[in-house]
């Protein structure tokens, strides 16, 4: 599956939802593209992020998710699997992954890889894997990832791992690409982004990170785009958003 995709005709986005609360977004029509898990404020309050497309129309049947699952069973969705966030418990003793799947779109070769460095993703990729989705997160101080990845012969996958805001369109610019994932995380440098991008000569995209509810759909709005990417990190007492945006 690329993760270049047409324009879709409808899509909306949504966040501060409660684990049980996902099923009441779902509507005809629409499908959910990504879910984006956040811990936030001085309780360190679950939240979830959540974008959906309009892909298939109304004859397209809904996606499902799996919610904390450990990383045996979510691995053993893989193969169905097209989004994966994590939650790391405020005490930092457990990891848990939540999933979007799609029975529609089973690939036998996807896979879940987990507690990965920025070195072992780039090792896959090399193998000639693409990436469906990508999650980031920090656990007894390293900066790990989650990537749902399939086999493409002869695709080019590009992953940046830690790009600073001034960064992001000089070096995608001199790849010739496009964003397709962008996970922003808070660093003792400030804010950095890792990224997954394929080749992409004419496209015409926006990345903003950093940006809370607001400034998304004013972007979005702003550039007449769509989100092909959207991610939540808690920061502080409230939530703050990366967002890439296309058309």
């Amino acid at each position: 599956m690329s993760l270049i995709r047409p324009v879709p005709r409808r899509w909306f986005w949504s966040h501060d939802i409660q684990p049980n609360q996902i099923d009441a977004l779902t509507m005809p029509g629409m499908r959910l593209h990504r879910l984006s898990n956040y811990r936030r404020g001085t309780r360190d309050a679950r939240r979830f992020a959540a974008l959906y497309h309009d892909d298939g129309g109304a004859d397209a049947p809904p996606r499902t998710w799996l919610i904390d699952a450990d990383a045996t069973t979510a691995s053993e969705h893989a193969p169905h699997a097209v989004a994966v966030t994590v939650d790391v418990t405020p005490d930092k003793t457990a990891t848990s992954f939540t999933l979007v799947l799609d029975d529609t779109d089973t690939d036998p070769a996807r896979t879940l890889h987990t507690d990965l460095t920025a070195d072992d993703l780039t090792a896959l990729l090399d193998e000639g894997r693409a990436v469906v989705d990508l999650a980031t997160y920090r656990r007894d101080d390293t900066r790990l990832f989650a990537a749902i990845v399939e086999p493409r012969p002869g695709h080019l996958a590009l992953f940046f791992p830690a790009l600073r805001t001034a960064e992001i369109r000089p070096t995608l610019t001199a790849h010739k690409a496009l964003p397709t994932r962008a996970r922003a995380y808070h660093s003792p440098a400030g804010w950095q982004l890792a990224v997954v991008a394929e080749p992409a000569d004419r496209a015409r995209w926006w990345v903003r990170l950093d940006v809370d509810a607001d400034d998304v759909s004013h972007e979005i709005e702003r550039h007449s785009a769509y989100p092909l990417d959207l991610d939540a990190t808690g920061h502080g007492l409230g939530v703050r958003f990366a967002v890439i945006a296309a058309r």
